[in-house]
């Protein structure tokens, strides 16, 4: 979706739902507009339109954070596909087969969202919080994403993403990954998001076959060897297809 049809407001107005549940910036309308670069006359009436509403709560003094109202919205996420039993599973499986994490991220506007995650149980494993968020031009998982877009807003997100993600790999790099993973249906990075870190993601498809998320397993790759990560493509590739198909038999059992 490019930013023609969007509305400035409510991409102002989900910044600051973001910087809330992120927990990054200080919870004051001051300090909000500061960090997000909002007129803070507009962050005021943002806040405020979302208190009257339920979904942010104004404390007595000044902060803010999230409000009760969200609980219907949440109770209703919660039957989502991606967040489903089944998603859940299949990221126990694939942490427990492996050590390490694994998780499932959408896509939200130029970044890539953790919306689900199994944590490793080694104790100097890489831990996935659910809820953060990173630049769609790095990672596998970001690739992936991409990999959904046409050329055009692949191009625009590469140029406005922010300088700390060339720090480890260029913008031909990131268009290789979405290269892979359209014809490949997986992707595979080794330290361009981090140098001690990899990836390995592959798209999770809604019922018409759109790529709706992405299933990746994540780690540190220090002590694992050029087989490990062969066979575990092969794992993460073999499980997103299961998710796959099981999405496409529910939406068929629903309509029969």
């Amino acid at each position: 979706m490019t930013r023609a049809y969007q509305i400035p407001v409510l991409r102002k107005a989900i910044q600051v739902m973001n910087a809330l549940a992120d927990g990054q910036s200080e919870p004051t309308t001051t300090s909000l507009a500061r960090a997000l670069k909002i007129a803070p006359a507009t962050c005021y009436r943002i806040i405020q339109t979302f208190a009257h509403a339920g979904w942010i709560r104004v404390r007595g003094d000044g902060r803010c954070e999230l409000g009760v109202g969200l609980f219907p919205l949440l109770h209703r996420l919660q039957s989502h596909d991606l967040m489903s039993r089944k998603v859940a599973d299949v990221l126990r499986e694939l942490t427990v087969a492996t050590g390490v994490a694994s998780k499932v991220s959408v896509r939200e506007d130029d970044d890539a969202l953790t919306v689900l995650r199994e944590d490793s149980a080694e104790p100097m494993a890489l831990a996935v919080r659910a809820g953060s968020r990173f630049h769609l031009a790095l990672g596998a998982s970001g690739s992936v994403l991409l990999s959904a877009l046409d050329d055009a807003e692949v191009a625009r997100i590469i140029r406005a993403a922010p300088t700390g993600c060339w720090q480890w790999q260029k913008p031909a790099d990131v268009l290789r990954r979405v290269k892979e993973a359209r014809r490949r249906g997986i992707v595979t990075d080794l330290g361009t998001y981090r140098p001690d870190i990899f990836g390995i993601a592959a798209p999770l498809l809604d019922a018409e076959g759109q790529i709706e998320g992405a299933l990746t397993l994540t780690g540190l790759i220090h002590g694992h060897t050029k087989a490990q990560f062969e066979e575990w493509r092969r794992l993460v590739a073999r499980k997103a297809a299961e998710l796959n198909q099981h999405a496409t038999l529910k939406t068929h059992d629903e309509n029969h």
